[in-house]
């Protein structure tokens, strides 16, 4: 997954999801400037390297449901789809970096082409050394989540995925992902109760949470799934309420105001 030539660095990856950080009320989509900046703010009041993930919500979703690929593949001959929902995505990328660098974050964008690829059905992630020199040179790197492409068409590479591969792969001390709830919710519809601690690896999961068909990152369920993934490995992995302020600060130091901390096995 990387080439290993640099040390490893005790980083924080943060994901921010889409729906935390960008709005469509009745019109195009919407990067929520206020809120990022704040956000910024946290992670750069906490002074530990950090790298940034963040999602596409109002930009990327109904893109998805348009062009009809939920199920995360463009297939190759669609190419004009892959052009219009790059260009879309380009947009939500300079939109985020600018609210960043606003809330005082220094904050550098990384292209995800050059450090993934699509082949044989799957998206891989090749190589982080262009993410652990920013960190070495004390900058926050910002990826988002995108398209990868390849000789079979082009695949979604979710933010979801691509964060807790960058956790695994630096060896993060911590794999953070932010939402517009309170957690991972106890009973759907009651938001004022949630998992403290869940395990991922549990059977009975799948009912508990059922993944979400209009949402091609899978929505909560596969938030879980990934942050056990990462959880296998040793990383400590939340889910939290990105909406609370103080909420991200805290959860960065391992102890969140709210949220739901993934375990595993």
């Amino acid at each position: 997954m990387t080439s290993g030539r640099l040390p490893a660095i005790a980083c924080r990856i943060v994901k921010l999801g889409g729906g935390l950080i960008t709005t469509a009320p009745g019109g195009p989509p919407q990067v929520g400037e206020a809120r990022l900046a704040a956000l910024a703010g946290e992670i750069g009041a906490t002074g530990l390297p950090t790298v940034l993930v963040h999602g596409t919500g109002s930009f990327g979703k109904p893109a998805a449901r348009r062009h009809h690929y939920l199920g995360g593949v463009i297939s190759a001959g669609r190419q004009g789809v892959f052009a219009e929902v790059s260009a879309l995505l380009a947009r939500l990328e300079l939109a985020v970096l600018e609210a960043l660098r606003k809330g005082g974050l220094c904050a550098v964008r990384v292209p995800l082409a050059g450090l993934c690829a699509y082949a044989d059905g799957e998206i891989r992630l090749l190589d982080t050394d262009p993410v652990r020199l920013l960190l070495e040179h004390g900058i926050t790197p910002v990826l988002g989540g995108n398209l990868a492409w390849g000789r079979d068409g082009f695949a979604v590479y979710s933010s979801d995925t691509l964060a807790t591969d960058l956790a695994i792969a630096l060896r993060a001390a911590g794999l953070i992902m932010a939402t517009n709830t309170n957690g991972v919710l106890l009973d759907h519809g009651r938001p004022d109760r949630i998992h403290r601690e869940l395990n991922a690896d549990d059977p009975s999961l799948a009912e508990a949470i059922p993944p979400d068909r209009q949402d091609v990152s899978g929505g909560m369920y596969v938030k879980v799934r990934e942050c056990g993934r990462a959880a296998r490995t040793g990383v400590p992995a939340f889910i939290v309420d990105g909406r609370i302020p103080g909420n991200l600060t805290t959860s960065l130091h391992g102890n969140p105001l709210s949220g739901t901390r993934i375990r595993a096995g």
